[in-house]
């Protein structure tokens, strides 16, 4: 085995081969093994653990908040992720915060998370909404570059002491005679690996967002994934099953990408930023950006034909034809037009980045065939000359009965066994993170 010369800091990046990696991997002829990130910055790569005190499966929201609580308790945790590269990824919309949830941001920060101070480094417009109304119903929300909040939650997680980060897929778990006097009719004691490797934990945490047997949709076309381009987890899900957990089926749906150059903002709706930005976190002075450097987002809305052409191509769209509920807040436009005929929806068209050339139109969640979805944007005030980069599309996955839970969130047939996060049934990126912290 050859080691890569390690240099102080985690994120120092070594070149190796044209390709960058983070120093504290370990390498094997000069190609990454199943990374491993050191508990410890200095020159020495710590010896690969197989016993920890808990176990994290997932790096979403929920899992970078479980694994980072649990360090700082003083456990030693391990962080298992299918890529160290989309730790901290927001999915779906680039923000955080709005009505109600910007209160669950905000409990998650007191309890000292990770995502409150995240968005005030990456934030790219603040706004507080209901400012009309009493304090206690403002909504704090913000924009956020995707690219810096990944950037900035990476930092965070790979500079926790105490936990240990390990790209790896789970398939399995280690089970055994449970606790006497315990509710529970077995107790986890670790993993199994895709390649057959196990880890050994007290406890172990599932924070698998959409990926438990998760299928992508667009149109009439399903195809197994998480997330676009990702791949799902089939024998965790398996694996839960044959424990006897109550599983059941959700879906949910995220918007086209849209060229920002291709939008025409002269005739939409601006909604600038606060001249005073308020930072999420009880600990930030103040947020990253200048005021005057927070971008605007863009307000329009649906028209009679938006609706007419879903009504006429609702059998080329199979994600709308399932039976299969979706969480509250997640409306597809399909869904909107059934529920609400002949009315307006709105679609707020938002900035994904400083540096992107992307906007997020929210609002307009949407399965239809990828040409129907160019067709429909086009119907659209200021999109007419859109240019979609990327289509939408749903996302069908398992999701855990939350009854089976206790107010731990430990499972009531498996000691050592908990979920947080969409495997209980939440949505938004706010909800998974609370979930954790509460």
């Amino acid at each position: 085995m050859v080691f890569c010369q390690v240099e102080k800091g985690l994120h120092k990046m070594l070149p190796v081969g044209g390709r960058y990696y983070h120093a504290t991997r370990f390498l094997l002829k000069n190609r990454p093994v199943q990374t491993f990130l050191a508990r410890e910055t200095g020159s020495d790569v710590a010896a690969l653990q197989c016993q920890y005190d808990v176990i994290v499966v997932g790096g979403g929201h929920a899992g970078t908040e479980a694994a980072a609580a649990a360090a700082r308790t003083g456990a030693e945790t391990l962080l298992v992720t299918h890529k160290i590269e989309t730790i901290g990824q927001m999915s779906c919309n680039p923000s955080f915060g709005g009505i109600g949830k910007g209160h669950l941001v905000r409990e998650v920060d007191a309890l000292d998370g990770l995502c409150a101070r995240t968005c005030d480094k990456s934030g790219i417009h603040f706004k507080v909404l209901n400012r009309s109304k009493g304090p206690a119903v403002w909504g704090l929300r913000a924009q956020v570059d995707r690219k810096l909040y990944k950037q900035h939650m990476q930092e965070e997680i790979l500079n926790t002491p105490r936990l240990t980060v390990r790209e790896a897929a789970v398939e399995d778990f280690l089970i055994s005679e449970p606790e006497p006097e315990q509710a529970g009719k077995c107790q986890v004691t670790g993993i199994i690996l895709a390649d057959g490797s196990k880890v050994e934990a007290r406890s172990v945490v599932l924070t698998t967002g959409t990926f438990l047997r998760g299928m992508v949709g667009i149109g009439l076309e399903l195809h197994p994934a998480g997330r676009l381009g990702d791949q799902p987890t089939v024998g965790l899900a398996q694996t839960l099953e044959r424990l006897g957990f109550t599983v059941g089926r959700l879906k949910t749906g995220t918007p086209p990408r849209i060229a920002k150059d291709s939008v025409s903002f002269a005739l939409l709706q601006k909604q600038t930023a606060d001249a005073l930005p308020v930072p999420f976190s009880f600990l930030s002075n103040s947020v990253w950006i200048q005021p005057e450097d927070q971008l605007s987002c863009y307000l329009t809305f649906t028209t009679p034909a938006v609706e007419q052409i879903i009504r006429q191509n609702l059998h080329l769209n199979s994600h709308v034809k399932e039976t299969t509920r979706g969480p509250r807040y997640c409306p597809s436009i399909e869904s909107k037009v059934l529920r609400f005929p002949g009315r307006r929806h709105q679609v707020w068209l938002e900035p994904e980045g400083l540096d992107s050339d992307l906007m997020y139109p929210q609002g307009l969640s949407v399965t239809l065939p990828v040409p129907l979805q160019e067709e429909l944007l086009r119907l659209i005030p200021g999109l007419e000359k859109a240019r979609m980069v990327q289509p939408g599309y749903g996302v069908q996955y398992d999701y855990l009965d939350p009854r089976q839970l206790s107010p731990s969130l430990q499972t009531r047939m498996v000691q050592g066994l908990f979920f947080a996060g969409q495997i209980n049934g939440t949505t938004g990126y706010e909800e998974a993170a609370a979930q954790v912290r509460n």
